[in-house]
C-alpha cells in the first residue's frame, strides 16, 4: 500500500530533505566507529534495512478486507439415472433366504459415482406396492416395498419419477401402495402418480444447501387403463401449465421428468421435440427423458424469456435384465447448479458417465431362452467393463461401446469414464 504523503508533492520533498540530514548524521557517526561498510549500506538503502533488495511485505487495511465480495456458494452436483426396471430375474436375485429382498448390492459397482452427487434423480419404472399385490416382472410389473427402500438408501434417490407406462400395472390401489411406501422414505420427493387430485396438484420442493428443487413428471401413455388424476400425462395441457407455473414460483431449479419416445430407438421423435419446446417455454431448467430403454441425444433449448433448458432426451436403462447391449448401456447424467452472488441460478457442465448392466448367462442358457438363469447382477462404469463384456456375445470392447455412446449423446455433453 502506498504511503499517504505521496499524494502531496511539497510534503514529499520535505520528507526527503529531513531523511537526507538524518542519514548524513548517522553516516558520520558510524565512520568514526570504523563502520564504513555499514554506512555504505545505509546510503544505498536509504533506510535502516541492510538489504536494499528486500521488499516490504504487502499489507491490507481492515477496510479493504471488509470490502471483499462474499464467496459464491459451491455448485450443487445433480445426477440422474434412468429406468429402474426390476424384471423377474432382478427380483429373484434380490430375494434373501428369509423371503425379504435386498437390491442394494446391485449398486455397489457405481457407489463412488453415487456418493459424488448432492442430489439424485431416479426413474422408478414400476410400482413398488409390495408382496400383497404379488411380486412380478414383465409384462405386468410390481416390486416389493424393499425396492423403493433400496432406491432411496443404496442408490440415494432424492427426486423420484412415477409417471411411466408401467406404474398403473397394479391399478390405482397399486399406485396408492407405492406412494405409501415412499411416504416413509423422507426427505425424498416423488411425482407423477397420485392418490387424489390434491396430491396431483401439489408441487413438492426439495431443499439442498438452501437451493430448492421442484420435480414435475409426465408420461406419454400408460399400458394399463388409468384416469388422468392417478397419472400425470403429457397431453393434459391444463395440468402441465399449472404444475409448471407452480414449480417455477416455488423453486430455484425446475426439473421435469418426461417418460416418452420410441422404445429401443436412439432417434428423437417429433412428439418429444414438441413437448420439450413447450416445457422450455414454461420455464423448465432441465428435462430428463426416460422410456426408450436406450440412449438418445442431449441438447440445449433456448427459452423465450432468456436462458436455456438442458434436455436429456433419453438416459436409457439403469437397473434391468434386458437382453441387448444398448439396453444395458445407460448413463449417470450429471450437471451443476451454479448460484451467483445475487442468488441467480444457472445450469452448467453437463456430463455423462456411461454404465454397463451385467449379469452372468451362458451361451447355452441364452440359446435355451432360460431367462431365470440370469444371475450375478452388477452395475459398473462402462469404461471398466472389458472383462465383463468378454463373457457376452456382443463382441465389442468397452472402448468401442464408449465411442458409440459418445456419438449417440452428441457434442453438448462431456462424456467421462468414471
Amino acid at each position: 500500500m502506498a504511503d499517504n504523503t505521496h499524494s502531496d508533492p511539497a510534503r514529499r520533498d520535505a520528507g526527503r530533505s529531513n531523511r537526507t540530514v538524518l542519514i548524513a548524521s548517522i553516516v558520520a557517526a558510524v565512520l568514526l566507529l570504523g563502520g564504513a561498510a555499514v554506512a555504505a549500506a545505509l546510503l544505498l538503502g536509504g533506510s535502516g534495512d541492510p538489504d536494499p533488495t528486500k521488499k516490504p511485505t504487502p499489507s491490507q487495511s481492515p477496510a479493504a478486507e471488509q470490502s471483499e465480495e462474499p464467496a459464491a456458494p459451491a455448485p450443487i452436483h445433480v445426477i440422474a439415472m434412468g429406468d429402474m426396471l426390476p424384471h423377474d430375474s432382478v427380483n429373484e436375485n434380490a430375494q434373501q433366504p428369509d423371503g425379504s429382498y435386498n437390491y442394494a448390492p446391485f449398486f455397489s459397482g457405481i457407489e463412488a459415482q453415487l456418493d459424488a452427487a448432492d442430489v439424485t434423480f431416479c426413474n422408478q419404472e414400476v410400482p413398488s406396492a409390495g408382496v400383497d399385490f404379488g411380486v412380478s416382472g414383465y409384462p405386468t410389473f410390481n416390486a416389493p416395498t424393499e425396492f423403493a427402500r433400496d432406491l432411496r438408501g443404496a442408490a440415494g434417490c432424492d427426486l423420484v419419477n412415477l409417471a411411466t407406462n408401467h406404474n398403473a400395472d397394479k391399478g390405482t390401489e397399486g399406485i396408492a401402495a407405492t406412494r405409501a411406501a415412499w411416504d416413509a422414505l423422507t426427505p425424498a420427493i416423488v411425482n407423477g402418480a397420485n392418490r387424489n387430485a390434491d396430491e396431483q396438484g401439489t408441487v413438492a420442493v426439495y431443499d439442498q444447501d438452501g437451493t430448492t428443487f421442484a420435480l414435475v413428471s409426465f408420461a406419454e401413455f400408460s399400458n394399463a387403463p388409468v384416469d388422468k388424476i392417478s397419472m400425470n400425462f403429457m397431453d393434459d395441457d391444463a395440468l402441465v401449465e399449472k404444475l409448471m407455473a407452480d414449480a417455477r414460483k416455488r423453486a430455484d431449479v425446475v426439473i421435469v421428468s418426461a417418460h416418452w419416445g420410441t422404445e429401443d430407438s436412439h432417434e428423437v421423435n417429433d412428439a418429444q421435440r414438441s413437448f420439450a419446446t413447450k416445457l422450455a417455454g414454461l420455464g423448465a431448467d432441465v428435462i430428463v427423458g426416460t422410456g426408450p430403454h436406450v440412449l438418445q441425444p442431449v441438447t440445449w433449448l433456448d427459452r423465450a424469456g432468456g436462458g436455456k433448458t438442458l434436455v436429456w432426451y433419453s438416459i436409457g436403462n439403469m437397473l434391468s435384465t434386458q437382453l441387448e447391449l444398448d439396453q444395458r448401456t445407460g448413463v449417470i447424467a450429471g450437471f451443476d447448479v451454479v448460484r451467483d452472488g445475487d442468488g441467480g441460478v444457472t445450469i452448467e457442465n453437463p456430463t455423462a458417465i456411461p454404465t454397463y448392466m451385467h449379469y452372468d448367462w451362458t451361451a447355452e442358457q441364452e440359446a435355451a431362452g432360460d431367462l431365470a438363469a440370469r444371475h450375478n447382477l452388477s452395475l459398473t462404469p462402462l469404461a471398466d467393463a472389458d472383462e465383463l463384456l468378454k463373457q457376452t456375445r456382443f463382441g465389442v470392447t468397452a472402448a468401442e461401446q464408449l465411442a458409440a455412446t459418445t456419438s449417440i449423446l452428441g457434442g453438448d455433453v462431456k462424456v467421462v469414464e468414471r
